[in-house]
């Protein structure tokens, strides 16, 4: 949950310094200050990754435990981070309410209801894993998991503001989450 924080914060000091408001989230990041400091920016969430990955490594044994942790710390910090913008910047004011979720390798647009879904999978999916981590993997729900994630990842990539994909993005959820689960 600290992480989840400390994303909450720096979002919102980005937001003020580059002046772009919660309430007009579509504006993508421009000007002077944004051109200055988006690789910066991009290093950031790259280091944000490298963090979730070395607390999974060093939180669970095995490939498949470590697999878990990620999945649960990764959800985890994306559900607080949500929850400590909503304490401090009363926002998002519904579910539906849009995003930019991500910048790597591209921006990645979306309502809030969206990345929080695959968080809640990821939670339940990370604990599940950490728990049956010794048990034989099943290959059709690893392809099945792999498929829903990679299909949810292009549906972040190929949106375009203010029209999600809703009819690729629900199937691709719920292929990522019984591939995931049933591992």
């Amino acid at each position: 949950m600290a992480m989840g924080l400390l994303e909450a914060v720096v979002v919102l000091y980005l937001r003020r310094l580059l002046g772009v408001g919660f309430g007009n989230v579509l504006a993508a990041p421009s000007g002077p200050l944004w051109a200055s400091i988006q690789g910066i920016e991009l290093t950031r969430e790259l280091a944000t990754l490298v963090m979730i990955l070395a607390v999974a490594w060093l939180g669970a044994a095995g490939w498949r435990g470590r697999l878990g942790a990620f999945a649960f710390v990764f959800g985890l910090w994306d559900l607080s981070y949500y929850l400590f913008l909503a304490v401090f910047a009363s926002w998002p004011s519904s579910p539906l309410d849009w995003d930019l979720l991500f910048l790597i390798p591209a921006p990645w647009w979306g309502p809030v209801l969206a990345p929080a879904l695959i968080a809640v999978v990821l939670v339940v999916a990370g604990v599940r894993l950490m728990w049956v981590a010794s048990r034989r993997l099943r290959w059709f729900d690893a392809l099945a998991a792999l498929t829903g994630g990679v299909l949810l990842v292009g549906t972040f990539l190929l949106t375009t503001p203010p029209h999600f994909a809703w009819v690729a993005y629900v199937p691709s959820l719920l292929l990522f989450a019984v591939g995931f689960l049933r591992w």
